[in-house]
């Protein structure tokens, strides 16, 4: 019995005894770091050139040879993107290591932020099982407001500042307030819309805590941030001015086409209750969290950071249902929600690691709300968990939840990955799908200034977009519409060649990404050999790309096992653009 008793208290410690060794030891916190940066690699794949990266990649490569990309509407957008994140990689494109470069700068970057959680945590809470939790809690992703996870798949200008931005609230909690907006200043030339969020979050904190801060403090600070982001500054200055017009059939076409999960943050469109619930249980996670924790300064401050994220959330409603101001709208508010997810989940580790030291639970009970919280990627359920073993007393319901919960937790994944929104697997050069296929065949074979029709659905995900691997231009895509919400007017254009590669489609958008997807690829496929060369002419292509069994009696350049590309440049257009 003495052995047992032994045993069960050295299993106890463990925990406790690893986070110790980590907290004095900054080797194996590094291999933390490290294991932890493998593990999400592994967890959520790595791929090149899909979901932002689609428009990203073809700016990219024709900043670096603006031959490419002929005549193609979407590359005049290339100008709205205030940052200089992608012309660092000029060099490397040229060289040809692209996509080997980019990959080590995305597992650094994952790499820093995990040793930026620990450091923030430990500034909290100076708790070394509070930061093993908490690193260890962002291996699985986690989905908040809008749906984005704080660790992506391929990397971008939002992904990169990460971990720099969690440096700079680290160091204003540690009241180096003019370091935390040099920081952020130096971030804002490179992602302006994630450092405005921090800002918002330094300035309520500046508000609230004015007289501990000190004006001297904050003045110096904002001077501090405007000479660090005036590259970015004075680019915006000589560009177009700020839009603060009221746009609400834009606001509307938006949220009719792709943008819905980001802008209607209420109402009754199943597609959102999922992420608006699970944004509003990270702000619960936070609140039961901080209810246990004395209330020091660091943590006062956090609070008031989650203040600052609850204020833009509303901002962001009033805004998209009320006053849709264009700069506000393009800004795309509601993404402070993975601020919020950031801190809630944070918070929530001390709470578990208190719990864990005060043997608060039963261990059927604490570890089913532990690994609750670490493997789903739905805080909802992590917050239901809570409810569960704080009110309910019965270890009978609590053991039945700890075979319905991990099963809940298994189906989301499932869910994840039927939808495409999940795809483990390391593709550094891009995953060679037969779609990729061809658009190595239309880089490899036709001029650089060649334009193609494309089956105007095609991108996902995990799916690029045809310019990304092809280097040609496409002639109309719903892929445009990425970047559509940061110009307004785009649209009218758009709709204009659209409409003739999916005769109707737009008329049925309802907001529902997946059925607008399939909306317009049974448009696209509608359309007679007839009706789309004479599309053909109107937008002055060369080359025709259709998806099997979807075919035509045209002459045929390349097929694979799912796609064929047509050669239609013997086709002659009168002044009509109707055929001969």
């Amino acid at each position: 019995m003495g052995t047992f008793h032994s045993l069960a208290s050295l299993k106890t410690l463990m925990p406790i005894n690893l986070s110790a060794q980590l907290s004095v030891s900054f080797r194996k916190r590094q291999l933390l770091f490290l294991a932890a940066t493998l593990i999400t690699l592994l967890l959520i794949g790595y791929q090149f050139g899909t979901f932002d990266e689609a428009m990203h990649i073809p700016f990219l490569k024709s900043m670096a040879n603006p031959a490419l990309y002929a005549g193609d509407k979407m590359l005049t957008l290339q100008s709205i993107y205030y940052s200089y994140f992608w012309f660092f990689f000029i060099p490397f494109l040229k060289l040809g290591w692209l996509e080997p470069v980019l990959f080590i700068v995305h597992a650094l970057t994952i790499y820093l932020s995990y040793w930026a959680i620990w450091e923030l945590s430990d500034t909290l809470f100076h708790n070394p099982l509070t930061s093993l939790i908490s690193v260890i809690a962002f291996i699985v992703p986690h989905f908040s407001f809008v749906g984005f996870p704080v660790f992506e798949f391929a990397p971008l200008s939002r992904t990169f500042v990460l971990p720099f931005l969690l440096i700079a609230i680290n160091q204003f909690l540690k009241g180096r307030i003019v370091l935390a907006f040099f920081i952020a200043g130096l971030m804002y030339n490179i992602h302006v819309v994630s450092v405005n969020f921090i800002l918002a979050m330094f300035g309520l904190a500046c508000l609230i805590e004015f007289s501990r801060i000190g004006v001297r403090k904050i003045i110096t600070g904002g001077l501090v941030f405007i000479l660090a982001a005036l590259p970015v500054l004075l680019w915006k200055a000589s560009g177009s001015p700020i839009d603060f017009s009221l746009r609400p059939a834009w606001v509307a076409f938006l949220n009719q086409t792709m943008f819905r999960h980001i802008f209607a943050l209420i109402g009754t469109f199943p597609g959102t209750w999922v992420i608006v619930l699970c944004g509003l249980s990270a702000i619960g996670m936070f609140f039961i969290a901080f209810q246990s924790v004395p209330k020091i300064q660091t943590d006062l401050t956090a609070r008031n950071f989650i203040f600052a994220g609850i204020i833009v959330l509303l901002v962001d409603i009033i805004t998209v249902y009320w006053l849709p101001v264009t700069i506000i709208i393009q800004s795309q508010i509601s993404r402070i929600g993975l601020w919020v997810l950031i801190l809630a989940y944070i918070f929530f580790a001390n709470y578990l690691a208190e719990l864990y030291k005060q043997k608060a639970l039963s261990p059927t009970a604490f570890w089913l709300l532990m690994l609750t919280y670490l493997a789903s990627p739905l805080p909802v359920l992590t917050v239901l968990v809570w409810l569960l073993v704080r009110f309910v007393k019965r270890e009978k319901i609590i053991k039945f939840a700890g075979t319905f919960i991990p099963l809940a937790t298994l189906a989301s994944f499932i869910i994840l990955l039927s939808l495409g929104f999940w795809q483990p697997g390391i593709f550094i050069f891009g995953q060679q799908t037969p779609w990729v296929q061809a658009q190595n065949w239309a880089r490899m074979n036709t001029p650089e200034n060649a334009r193609f029709i494309t089956p105007p659905e095609k991108i996902g995900v995990q799916e690029s977009d045809w310019r990304v691997h092809s280097e040609r231009a496409s002639a109309g895509t719903f892929s445009e519409l990425l970047v559509a919400a940061f110009q307004p007017g785009y649209e009218k254009e758009w709709e204009t060649r659209f409409t003739l590669l999916a005769p109707g489609a737009e008329a049925q958008f309802n907001g529902d990404y997946f059925a607008n997807i399939e909306i317009i690829r049974k448009a696209y496929e509608s359309l007679t050999t007839k009706q789309l060369l004479s599309a053909a002419c109107q937008l002055n292509t060369q080359y025709i790309v259709s998806e099997k069994p979807y075919t035509h009696t045209l002459p045929l350049v390349y097929e694979n096992s799912e796609f064929a590309i047509y050669d239609v440049r013997q086709v002659g257009c009168n002044n009509n653009t109707e055929l001969k």
